[in-house]
């Protein structure tokens, strides 16, 4: 038989019409089509033509309510498609834990105001309105970080990690470190299960109530107090830790966040009295070298994420915009609310979201069965 080599072009056109699960896997086995499926240009086009949507969700606590919204980041507007929010979900203080930027799913905590009822933990895929409440983990531990991966799209599986503080006088036996309580769910099982206890090095700490943390190659990264990166692998069940860049140890304003699929850290600078924010990654997905990709000038506005490799979500009190690094222009977001979020709000998390309108197995099991807006007993 004879052999050939496909035209790139070909390949990346073949992909635009794919779905985001295929071309996560391409973007493995090529250098050059990882690159070229990060550029927003195919981006758009892939959105387009697979009836996606991409942008933000946006969330912030104000006294004892919890409000978000949604952004769309690449300008595509769906065939027919709802305004994207998580009114589906059922009623309480629904709060947004953690996500899987490149599934579309979210992991929500429903604190119920009913005394004494324990917090719900809930997945769910809002561009379907599917979700599904999980069995309750240990819930006598206080959380410190959440982190979601979906490991697979057929059938569909993903599991959850939760880090806790160990109560008071049990950590007391720890002295020689600050230990977290490991705890994984998997949808296969759909169970939780304990595995061996976090040990963080000395006067170290997850920055605290942790963000959404980022994935890359299937780990999921935290930064630490110290500016050290805490790195967590689903398939091993195994954590290890590795420094920020040497220059940037002592930098208070580091910031992780994911470009061209790779981890990366966010750092502030003047130069000759102009502010800008340098971008570094990851050389290789399970390494410690870091490599400087990006100089992005500052226009008042602090980056929140990378919508594609040659654009960036920026934001303020005021809004969100996204700016062409290649060419300096910036275009404002439209929120899907009916205004921005006051001012006077404590703190605003961001939560990347690329996803498509197919229905998922969210019960992890592919049995054809509906899990829209299914409650598992417990």
């Amino acid at each position: 038989m004879t052999s050939f080599d496909m035209n790139p072009d070909m390949i990346i056109e073949i992909l635009s019409h794919s779905p985001a699960s295929l071309v996560g896997k391409c973007r493995l086995l090529n250098k050059e089509c990882n690159k070229r499926t990060y550029d927003s240009s195919f981006l758009k086009l892939n959105l387009q033509r697979t009836n996606s949507v991409s942008g933000y969700f946006l969330e912030f606590s104000e006294r004892l309510r919890v409000h978000s919204a949604f952004v769309k980041d690449l300008g595509n507007v769906p065939r027919g498609s709802d305004e994207i929010s998580l009114d589906f979900l059922p009623p309480g203080r629904v709060s947004i834990k953690a996500c899987d930027a490149s599934h579309g799913i979210l992991l929500c905590v429903n604190d119920l105001p009913v005394k004494g009822r324990q917090p719900e933990y809930i997945v769910c895929k809002p561009t379907t309105k599917q979700y599904m409440i999980l069995p309750k983990p240990k819930t006598r531990y206080f959380t410190i970080a959440l982190g979601l991966m979906v490991i697979g799209s057929d059938p569909f599986r993903y599991k959850i990690l939760r880090l806790s503080q160990l109560p008071g006088n049990e950590n007391r036996r720890y002295n020689f470190s600050f230990t977290l309580v490991c705890e994984v769910f998997n949808s296969d099982s759909f169970a939780w299960k304990r595995l061996n206890n976090v040990e963080l090095p000395k006067e170290d700490l997850l920055v605290p109530r942790a963000a959404n943390p980022v994935a890359s190659y299937g780990y999921l990264h935290w930064l630490t107090t110290s500016n050290n990166v805490f790195r967590f692998c689903f398939k091993t069940n195994s954590w290890s830790f590795f420094p920020v860049p040497e220059n940037l140890a002592s930098d208070d304003s580091l910031k992780l966040t994911r470009y061209d699929g790779k981890v990366g850290v966010i750092s502030s600078r003047s130069k000759e009295g102009v502010d800008y924010q340098d971008l570094w990654v990851l050389e290789r997905s399970f390494g410690d070298s870091w490599v400087n990709v990006k100089e992005i000038k500052s226009i008042g506005l602090e980056p929140v994420g990378f919508s594609s490799n040659d654009v960036v979500t920026l934001a303020d009190l005021d809004g969100m915009c996204s700016y062409n690094m290649n060419n300096g222009k910036s275009q404002k977001l439209q929120i899907r609310a009916p205004k921005f979020f006051p001012s006077y709000y404590w703190t605003m998390s961001y939560f990347p979201f690329y996803s498509d309108y197919e229905r998922v197995e969210l019960n992890g099991r592919s049995n054809g069965l509906s899990t829209l807006s299914t409650r598992h007993k417990t």
